[in-house]
């Protein structure tokens, strides 16, 4: 699977298997997890079907406000 990790300077694109994916959304503990572009929450991310994922995207949380 592509996992693509990103950041305020761009991203990192890695090629990861279920068990890196599940390691590596842990250590990123801030960000949104997009799988196959739909956002999921972390309490779901263990009943996902890793082998019907293609991409995922950890992007940092956006907090709006004045």
């Amino acid at each position: 699977m592509k996992l693509r990790i990103m950041n305020e300077t761009g991203h990192t694109e890695l090629e990861v298997s279920s068990a890196e994916m599940i390691e590596q959304i842990a250590e990123h503990p801030t960000h949104w997890v997009y799988v196959n572009g739909d956002m999921v929450s972390r309490e779901n991310i263990t009943n996902i079907d890793w082998s019907t994922v293609d991409n995922v995207n950890l992007v940092p949380a956006i907090v709006g406000g004045c």
